[in-house]
């Protein structure tokens, strides 16, 4: 009875995290879900029971950039090489701007332009009482690679980064909130400290 106890409290310690072949402790797949769930909102908008804009969102915040370095670790094999460059530039991108994956879907193909310079969509960032207007770039990564970092992301939505022109390290302790307006409807994404 003693040894299957120590067994089972053995097994459920090393659920906890994975080790790679490099001997990096990393977390599992599914508190890397977790992490992702818990930084990240949806909006869906409806007129009447025709769909008018999906929108998904995730903050990459410090405790998300930490999440995703131990999935792509998992995901590519990273040795620590490799990662040490990675999470260099993932600290020096959280020092420099605040960054959100937004996954966007409307019905009207030709509304999904976020990322045009004409486009009728502006993005905005409310943080202690500042706005920040956002810079919007199409995401080309694969859909399989991005359904591996945001579990929630599917081939219907097209993949945004946007970016805001303040230090994601400096509010990442504020609650935020990212909004998507245009002529079509409005969202908007709250995100707690």
């Amino acid at each position: 009875m003693k040894y299957l106890f120590a067994l089972c409290l053995c097994l459920t310690a090393c659920a906890s995290y994975e080790v790679t072949p490099g001997g990096r402790a990393i977390r599992t797949e599914s508190e890397y879900f977790n992490v992702i769930d818990q930084n990240s909102d949806q909006q869906i908008k409806y007129s009447g029971l025709y769909n008018l804009l999906d929108v998904q969102g995730t903050a990459l915040n410090s405790k998300v950039m930490e999440a995703q370095m131990d999935q792509l670790t998992r995901i590519y094999q990273w040795d620590d090489k490799k990662y040490l460059e990675e999470k260099s530039k993932f600290e020096g991108r959280l020092n420099k701007e605040t960054e959100f994956f937004v996954a966007f879907y409307t019905p009207e193909r030709k509304s999904d332009d976020l990322n045009k310079p004409n486009t009728q969509w502006r993005l905005f960032l409310d943080v202690a009482g500042k706005r920040y207007e956002g810079k919007v770039a199409k995401i080309k990564t694969a859909s399989p690679e991005l359904i591996s970092l945001y579990p929630s992301f599917n081939r219907f939505y097209t993949p945004y980064s946007v970016t805001f022109n303040v230090p994601m390290k400096s509010i990442e302790s504020l609650p935020m909130k990212l909004t998507v307006t245009g002529s079509v409807g409005s969202a908007a994404l709250d995100f707690k400290p």
